[in-house]
């Protein structure tokens, strides 16, 4: 399956300093372990390494660049016209902010099975190109198949 997270996903994950850090560290292993496919793209590269740079922590830098830029299981998802378009949709629609309709449209494009997001605000749309948008406690299916 393919999956995209939304950068705060990456953020509990990485930096595990909120009470959703534990459930996003177990999706990141569940999702590794069943060989999911995680959609990125340099977008979400650049929202995840702003405070990393800011605070001057190049461990953490280092370690986004490599999940997002030199893992198997991951796939670069660029910023095409077809992406701005439906970003360009989704926002005249639903009146999100800029962050969440790129994410959202990025996934779209990239035909996401699942889109995962701590916001229940972004749970609630149906996202054509997404089959699901669903919340941290979501179950990852234990194969790829």
């Amino acid at each position: 399956m393919r999956f995209y997270l939304d950068s705060m996903v990456w953020i509990y994950a990485f930096e595990g300093n909120s009470p959703f850090a534990a459930p996003a560290q177990t999706l990141f292993r569940n999702l590794r372990a069943a060989g999911h496919t995680l959609l990125v793209s340099h977008f979400l590269l650049g929202e995840l390494l702003v405070v990393p740079i800011r605070s001057g922590d190049s461990f953490l830098v280092a370690s986004y660049k490599r999940a997002l830029l030199a893992s198997a299981t991951v796939e670069l998802v660029p910023f095409s016209a077809e992406v701005a378009v439906t970003f360009a949709t989704l926002r005249a629609r639903h009146r999100i902010q800029s962050a969440d309709a790129i994410h959202l449209s990025l996934a779209a494009t990239a035909q996401a099975d699942i889109f995962v997001t701590a916001d229940s605000r972004l749970q609630k749309l149906v996202v054509p190109g997404i089959g699901a948008i669903v919340d941290l406690a979501y179950s990852v299916p234990t194969r790829h198949p």
